[in-house]
């Protein structure tokens, strides 16, 4: 009995070029993963501001139905500052949540880690009525294009 020998020898394991291409291949999804979640984060982040800012908005609204006016402007609490150092916030929620107008925690500032921006002195200037509550988003700088708010209607 003969035993068969074969000219080539037995391949064994991955060449280089094989390993380059599964590192680029798995470096492609893994940015692609990556992009995707930011997206994700940011998406978030502002669904989580617009719910807030409902929030606020009802409870503003259920103290001026008690009061007869909206609470105090920010302008008394430096919320006017660019980004907004305001306390208004940590206040006046506070007051809102004492009287049982917000039953959540966690409105006294934006997912950026910004004070909420208010200002209920439209009025004075004899502007439209609206006092606008709002968020100063990603950049931390009232009165930009990323700036999420709504508006309360103070019946001047």
């Amino acid at each position: 009995m003969a035993i068969l020998a074969t000219s080539e020898p037995r391949r064994q394991g991955f060449t280089i070029v094989e390993l380059l291409i599964v590192i680029v291949v798995i470096a492609i999804l893994a940015s692609i993963t990556v992009v995707a979640y930011n997206g994700i984060q940011e998406r978030a982040r502002t669904t989580t501001v617009n719910s807030d800012l409902a929030a606020i908005q009802k409870a503003m609204l259920m103290y001026r139905a008690d009061h007869g006016t909206l609470p105090l402007s920010a302008d008394w609490y430096s919320g006017t500052a660019m980004p907004p150092t305001s306390r208004w916030s940590t206040e006046i929620i506070a007051g809102l949540k004492n009287e049982k107008f917000i039953q959540t925690s966690g409105l006294d500032k934006d997912p950026w880690g910004q004070y909420y921006w208010y200002d209920n002195n439209d009025c004075s200037f004899g502007s439209s009525g609206n006092s606008p509550v709002k968020s100063v988003g990603p950049d931390s700088l009232l009165n930009t294009a990323d700036d999420i708010g709504i508006m309360i209607k103070t019946n001047c």
